[in-house]
């Protein structure tokens, strides 16, 4: 009996310790949550505490329900999330709601010198993706338009959604990309003289300075925004704008540095944003006497070099991007490449041409318009939905945005009139 009793003397003890081991540090007290428990995705969120620190870090646990499981243990989830600060005192903090994920139970961490406390958890309503890409477009300085200049969203069967008011400060926004399923849209300010990468998060509607400076025009590539970066008085590098969302760790200096030409300044590369083909990225140079010049960065890491083309009489040369047949090129698979869109001098006519790549000309026209135009972007959903939307200048004011379906082989309007200086389509 005396043996029983102290081996359940010693169970006792071993569970009190587990039990202890399992109970989280106290790093703050007098916690008191927002009496909100359900949010937007980027609205503001401010927990009170008595005892936080400036070395702090704070993280978020994020589930969501499946729908073909929807049993509690079977749980979609995102874990060491970083939040979105907005303030941070002694005795609070405030962040921007989580956005990019399902409708979730979002729980608060706070971690300091490896202990880890939970604060509380919040309802955060869905912040995904739509499932079709959306058309969006910039009214900015140089739309020449009394229209205030914005963001909106393009519906295709009713009037376009405002998304944001571009501030004074914010009204040269251009070159937009986007990265690819991230809903970010990025594009250039000019901030005490100097161009800078800045990003508007469509899901969490909250603007983010990328660190990225002496930034000559982006570029859509396959999986990330390539910005081309001036470097001195004739050299530029690449560095590479990631699709994680709201993350500040996204500036990845690429091993890509490019001589230009003598005859090719750096500012002639800042009209229009760029495009990856396959192994190389389209720019525009504007000559400004109403010609152009391609020039084209090879991606080549083992011999990044830059090709020019020769001078096209054009009032506008726009990089953008495409898929194709890969018959030509030995392979049963689409793939992807990139061509411009020229207006021509003489009738202000659109010619869509696509580049190659072996003798560095530009192909015949596989489609034109009579309009002149001002914007392109690309739809590739499947090979059985492919469409470049171009936005045109009209002669009555204002302007039209066509698409041409690269199955049908056809244009097909987007109804309405619109302000833009430029379209982008993202998801």
């Amino acid at each position: 009996m005396k043996n029983l009793s102290l081996f359940l003397l010693l169970c006792l003890l071993f569970a009190a310790c587990a039990k202890d081991e399992d109970k989280e540090p106290i790093l703050v007290t007098d916690i008191v949550m927002p009496t909100q428990t359900s949010f937007n995705p980027g609205d503001k969120v401010t927990i009170s505490a008595q005892g936080f620190q400036p070395g702090d870090n704070f993280m978020f646990e994020i589930y969501w329900p499946l729908p073909d499981q929807p049993a509690m243990n079977y749980q979609g989830y995102a874990l060491g999330v970083s939040p979105v600060m907005v303030e941070q005192t002694a005795t609070s903090i405030t962040f921007l709601a989580p956005g990019h994920y399902p409708a979730s139970k979002t729980k608060i961490r706070l971690r300091r010198s490896g202990d880890i406390m939970t604060l509380g958890e919040i309802s955060v309503t869905s912040g995904e993706a739509p499932k079709e890409f959306q058309l969006y477009g910039i009214v900015n300085s140089h739309s020449s338009t009394s229209y205030d200049n914005c963001i909106e969203h393009v519906n295709f069967t009713d009037t376009p959604t405002n998304i944001v008011k571009l501030t004074e400060d914010q009204k040269d926004f251009s070159c937009v990309a986007n990265v690819p399923e991230s809903q970010n849209l990025c594009g250039i300010q000019t901030k005490d003289g100097v161009r800078r990468v800045f990003s508007y998060d469509l899901s969490m509607r909250f603007w983010q300075d990328m660190g990225l400076e002496n930034i000559l025009t982006l570029c859509n590539g396959q999986s990330s925004i390539i910005a081309v970066r001036q470097i001195s008085t004739n050299e530029m590098m690449l560095a590479s704008i990631g699709s994680w969302p709201y993350t500040r760790n996204i500036d990845q200096t690429l091993n890509y540095r490019y001589e230009l030409p003598a005859e090719i300044k750096p500012e002639a590369l800042t009209r229009y944003p760029g495009v990856q083909g396959s192994s190389y990225l389209l720019l525009s140079a504007d000559n400004g006497n109403n010609s152009f010049t391609p020039v084209v960065l090879s991606l080549n890491q083992s011999s990044t070099k830059v090709y020019t083309g020769d001078p096209i009489e054009a009032t506008a040369l726009i990089p953008f991007w495409t898929i194709i047949s890969g018959k030509d090129t030995g392979t049963t698979k689409y793939v992807r490449t990139g061509g411009y869109a020229v207006v021509r001098t003489d009738d202000g006519r659109t010619d869509l041409c696509l580049w190659d790549q072996t003798t560095m000309s530009l192909k015949e026209p596989f489609a034109t318009f009579p309009n002149s135009a001002r914007s392109v972007t690309m739809l590739a959903q499947d090979t059985e939905t492919m469409k470049i939307y171009v936005l045109f200048d009209t002669n009555r004011g204002g302007r039209l945005i066509y698409a041409y379906d690269l199955v049908k082989k056809d244009w097909q309007r987007v109804p309405d009139n619109y302000p833009y200086s430029e379209i982008v389509m993202a998801r």
